[in-house]
């Protein structure tokens, strides 16, 4: 089956379907309405909502403030992962935080999220450290990764 993936802006009215798919993914530590309206407001944020047909697909939050950007949230509903969804969004926050002077992108990801470390080994992101017992409910460590552009 193929796709005619979309990327936009989000907006305040694809904040429900996020919200699904936010609290599907990481449960507890999922981000609440309040925390994407501040990102669609924000100057320095820069939210993304990727669509399949009419329904969101997946969603990204892009922290830029120059020389350095940060991946805050990035999220492929679990009926569309393998698709190519994932990459197109990165690609696309990539792209932009060139656009705007970012020199590095940081990220954050759960040790044993291994398909999303290989996503980004794939794109270039690197190892930089690790915050041991960061993450809760279930407890694992957080490795930072860098992407130099």
């Amino acid at each position: 089956m193929t796709y005619d993936f979309q990327i936009k802006g989000m907006s305040i009215y694809d904040i429900p379907e996020v919200l699904i798919l936010e609290r599907d993914a990481f449960g507890k530590m999922a981000w609440s309405s309040g925390d994407f309206e501040s990102a669609i407001n924000s100057s320095y944020d820069h939210p993304f909502v990727i669509h399949d047909d009419s329904s969101v697909a997946g969603y990204s939050v892009l922290r830029i403030l120059a020389p350095e950007a940060e991946v805050e949230d990035i999220c492929v509903s679990s009926a569309m992962r393998k698709q190519g969804m994932g990459e197109r969004l990165l690609r696309h926050m990539i792209d932009v935080a060139r656009e705007n002077g970012a020199e590095n992108i940081y990220l954050e990801v759960r040790s044993k999220n291994e398909a999303a470390i290989c996503l980004y080994r794939k794109m270039g992101f690197q190892d930089s450290y690790v915050r041991k017992g960061y993450y809760r409910d279930p407890v694992d460590d957080a490795v930072i990764m860098v992407l130099k552009l």
